[in-house]
């Protein structure tokens, strides 16, 4: 079984979805208002999920091994 490397990147299997979900909401015309938007939503991102998300990333790479 192949899998991808978002398994093994904390920002590709949680964070990044959310950052996409809240930046992808309005369309943006510009790379500078999608970069800003990023940014924003990286600022407004809890702290306590960032720690969730590296908290649970061991037991996650676990996972793959054992698969």
């Amino acid at each position: 079984m192949a899998s991808s490397t978002s398994e093994f990147n904390a920002l590709g299997y949680s964070i990044w979805s959310s950052l996409e979900a809240k930046v992808c909401a309005k369309a943006h015309k510009t790379v500078e208002s999608l970069k800003r938007a990023l940014i924003k939503a990286w600022k407004e991102t809890p702290l306590e999920m960032l720690r969730k998300v590296i908290d649970d990333f061991p037991k996650r790479l676990n996972a793959c091994i054992e698969a």
